[in-house]
């Protein structure tokens, strides 16, 4: 590791050296992509044919898939069917943040209160989207903001791709969370 420390400490020092050092580093890592690459072609043979012994005709798609990081993951169980009967304020909403362990953690978006209950470690007092629990943070997170006063149900101000990026994060809960009802 030291040879690649002054190699690079020498590159610096040439006239043109950081065109050099970028040229250097891309080639590194394309060596570095490709020879993952053929470690993952050669290990694909081994578990195609111990898949091949246990279960015959199993698809292949499943093994290259990256595993999704446990906080994105979709819910192993069905949601229950979404709740739209039940109103809620901003005064109730704001009873749903977190701090009493008794009550349930609500999340409004865009009208939806959502119920996170199940992600208490992001979405409670010690988690880092606590600012969202217990309001609707429609617009915050059309802004990618964790900032307590954007968190506020009216989002006319958010431009186009602020927009886009709110109706992702609506169906991101969508998917994830059980609906409770919506916002008075």
């Amino acid at each position: 590791m030291s040879v690649l420390y002054t190699y690079l400490e020498d590159l610096l020092k040439q006239p043109y050296a950081l065109p050099t050092v970028i040229a250097t580093v891309s080639i590194a890592a394309f060596i570095t992509y490709f020879q993952g690459q053929k470690q993952q072609k050669q290990k694909t043979p081994e578990s195609n044919r111990n898949d091949s012994d246990t279960k015959k005709g199993s698809s292949e798609s499943s093994e290259s898939a990256a595993p999704k990081p446990k906080a994105f993951a979709l819910p192993s169980t069905p949601l229950p069917p979404p709740n739209w009967s039940r109103s809620w304020t901003s005064e109730e909403l704001s009873q749903h943040d977190g701090e009493d362990d008794d009550k349930a953690i609500y999340v409004a978006i865009k009208g939806t209160v959502f119920d996170v209950t199940a992600k208490k470690a992001m979405y409670g007092p010690s988690g880092g989207y606590h600012c969202f629990a217990g309001r609707d943070a429609s617009k915050a997170l059309g802004k990618s903001s964790l900032k307590v006063e954007d968190c506020v149900a009216d989002y006319s101000d958010l431009d186009e791709k602020e927009r886009k990026t709110l109706d992702d994060w609506y169906a991101f809960f969508e998917k994830r969370y059980p609906i409770v009802g919506k916002t008075a």
